[in-house]
């Protein structure tokens, strides 16, 4: 009886095990077709962007392909999974070696790791930035020497790495039975809280407009779309390499759906949930052991990351219908499996999906140019270092696409220039990776990923992202990157290299000392650290989805936009004809470009404005009428200005809120009357229409 009993529970446990790594493996081969899929879209569109023709012939041709490469992978699967294409051993990994030098270089590393993350964290609150980039150094330099060294003339040669098919390798069957429904259901929670919490940013004005100008005119915008129907060249430093926003515009027209509703209601919980599995990937790749644990921990990170609107989770939940924020939360993180597949499997499947991870980074975002060849070059250094060059050099593939798009960008376009002040290392660390105590334990993560990182080509990728990282933040270095290029103002997003989520995670995976022999103590010491590092963060961090963050709650899905805002500006909209522009308060001219393309604000994002390739006169005027109606306090032109400032940009309707009297006044002197209320506001209409 109790043997049928146990061969009972075996298989309950083997079924389970299978079915979880039958929903991986699925879930994994849609994540790689979808990156698959939007990189054949790319390439089609950067071809529309030669010949300009209607999005619908470009979602056919995406079809075809997307039919093409289907039947070519099923019927040439062996030639995808085939194994190594050359022998390229391993470098040594890990090798004991005798004398006091070699022995301490791993508490130099680990020692010079903790003050780094320590003092990075600290720096706002007055520890000087050189002990957090001088230790980082140390730590670099001593890991480097540990992994990188080579076998003395009296010892063997190094055991190659196991092979990623050998059972110390592959996932723990513990891991995805319980890690596999976590992550789905952490994906799943993710999605659905997308939809409800609302966290307004000032970049929608020209992202889902994009989306909104495709699916009314069914062309790409090659031009701006923002303050006018094409009147103007495209915005300076925002060149249309992206493909992410015109695919949901092109889809909305077939769809015959609103592009704004279909990104936010649709787009955004899919990505969402992406972005969580592609989380998981990388844990699953990196983590040594607990994978569950570390991915647990990884999420809380995400969650409770809100104190900063450039932290890796307000790019995450808040922030996932723009394609920057596709590319840091869920591409960057399947750029580094990938890499980490390719060194350890050289297969070329690996190799096909490091290339289209290169070119769908292009279709999400044109930062992709200087962040993905870093987060290439994190990799490839420390493999050149450890003598794998052919595999190294082939990585370079994933690079290719974005510097070529760069250069492109360079050559084709006039003015490239980013406006906006450049923020230098410590800046851009607090920005990104915070200050405190989640400051303090993304730089510990950071500068200690290579030893708590799966020995082997993720440890050799953990030192290279804390390497790069280290000298990005040194003194003068991204000062110097601003001068030699235009992207000065956004040089900060170069700190998107570092997967923080999956490196904050792999600190749970702290090893249980042998001394724990007993099952309840070495469960106790596993979860420990995992317990640990999540209270710290929900005790350190700042909710997503709290006030702090900038984000409300809705009882609903909703735009992410404040719904009253919303509401009056469409109101507005509807009072004007087409071809016209309406004038408003900023906060609520920035829901026009997300509502039509029949209709245009004033000035929907001032930034913006300041980029636009347009006369003096075409900027001075919005901007003067903008403020103009700002409040009952800001700064009013006299009459005369007023009204040359509106028949100017050809405003039909002007909006002020009901306590701005002075407003008023200027706008019946310059002829508009029919004054009526509509929504939150008092709005004036020009004579004739």
């Amino acid at each position: 009886m109790i043997d049928l009993t146990e061969r009972a529970i075996r298989g309950s446990e083997g079924g389970r095990a299978r079915a979880a790594r039958t929903a991986t493996g699925l879930l994994d081969g849609v994540t790689d077709g979808a990156v698959v899929l939007f990189a054949a879209w790319t390439v089609l569109y950067h071809l529309g962007l030669l010949l300009d023709p209607p999005t619908t012939a470009l979602l056919v041709a995406w079809l075809v392909a997307a039919a093409v490469l289907g039947v070519l992978y099923a019927r040439r699967s062996g030639w995808w999974a085939v194994g190594p294409l050359w022998h390229d051993p391993e470098a040594p990994v890990w090798r004991d070696r005798p004398g006091p030098v070699r022995q301490a270089l791993p508490a130099v590393a680990v020692g010079a790791g903790l003050v780094a993350g320590v003092c990075a964290g600290l720096h706002p609150s007055g520890v000087p930035w050189w002990c957090a980039w001088a230790p980082g150094l140390v730590s670099a330099a001593a890991t480097a020497a540990w992994l990188l060294r080579r076998p003395g003339p009296r010892e063997p040669d190094p055991a190659p790495e196991p092979r990623p098919d050998a059972p110390e390798s592959r996932p723990d069957d513990t891991d995805l039975r319980w890690g596999t429904p976590l992550a789905l259901l952490t994906g799943a929670g993710f999605a659905v809280a997308s939809l409800f919490i609302v966290n307004t940013d000032g970049d929608d004005a020209y992202f889902v407009s994009r989306s909104v100008a495709t699916a009314a005119t069914g062309r790409i915008p090659l031009k701006d779309v923002i303050f006018s129907a094409g009147a103007t060249n495209e915005i300076a430093g925002e060149p249309p390499v992206a493909s992410f926003e015109v695919l949901v515009g092109a889809l909305a027209r077939v769809l015959h759906v609103p592009a704004s509703s279909l990104l936010w209601y649709g787009v955004l919980p899919l990505v969402t949930f992406l972005a969580i599995w592609s989380l998981w990937r990388l844990v699953r790749a990196w983590a040594p052991r607990h994978a569950v644990l570390c991915f647990a921990v990884a999420a809380v990170y995400l969650l409770w990351a809100g104190e900063s609107r450039a932290s890796l989770g307000a790019f995450h939940l808040l922030r996932m219908w723009q394609g920057k924020a596709v590319m840091v939360s869920a591409l960057i993180p399947l750029l580094y499996v990938y890499l980490t597949r390719w060194a350890e499997r050289r297969r070329r499947g690996d190799l096909a999906l490091l290339a289209a991870a290169g070119i769908a980074a292009v279709g999400l975002t044109s930062s992709s140019a200087f962040v993905v060849p870093l987060a290439v070059g994190a990799a490839v250094l420390p493999l050149l270092a450890a003598g794998r060059v052919r595999t190294a050099l082939a990585a370079c593939v994933a690079a290719a696409y974005p510097i070529a798009s760069g250069l492109g960008v360079v050559l084709l376009h006039g003015k490239t220039v980013v406006e906006g002040a450049v923020h230098d290392g410590p800046v851009s660390y607090q920005w990104v990776l915070l200050q405190g105590t989640l400051g303090v334990l993304g730089g510990c993560a950071l500068w200690l990923s290579p030893w708590t990182a799966r020995r082997g080509v993720p440890a050799l990728v953990g030192l290279g992202v804390a390497a790069v990282l280290t000298l990005l933040v040194l003194p003068g270095i991204l000062t110097a990157a601003a001068r030699a290029t235009d992207a000065g103002q956004v040089l900060w997003r170069t700190m998107w290299i570092v997967p923080a989520p999956a490196l904050v995670g792999l600190l749970a995976a702290v090893p249980v000392p042998d001394a724990l022999r007993s099952r309840a103590a070495a469960v106790a010491a596993a979860v420990t650290p995992a317990v640990a590092l999540a209270v710290a963060l929900v005790v350190g961090g700042t909710p997503v989805w709290s006030e702090a963050s900038g984000s409300t709650v809705e009882g609903r899905p909703s735009w992410k936009l404040p719904a009253e805002q919303v509401g009056t500006a469409r109101e507005v909209v509807r009072a004007a004809k087409p071809g016209t522009v309406v004038l408003m308060p900023v906060t609520y001219m920035r829901a026009v470009p997300m509502l039509t393309a029949r209709v245009h604000a004033a000035n929907p994002n001032p930034h913006y404005l300041s980029m636009i390739p347009a006369p003096a006169h075409y900027i001075a005027d919005r901007q003067m009428l903008s403020v103009a109606v700002r409040s009952p306090y800001s700064r009013k032109p006299t009459a005369e200005e007023m009204r040359a400032a509106l028949r100017r940009v050809g405003v039909s309707v002007a909006c002020v809120t009901p306590r701005d009297r002075r407003a008023l006044r200027l706008l019946d002197q310059a002829g508009y009357g029919d004054r009526r209320r509509i929504g939150d506001l008092v709005c004036s209409f020009r004579p004739g229409g």
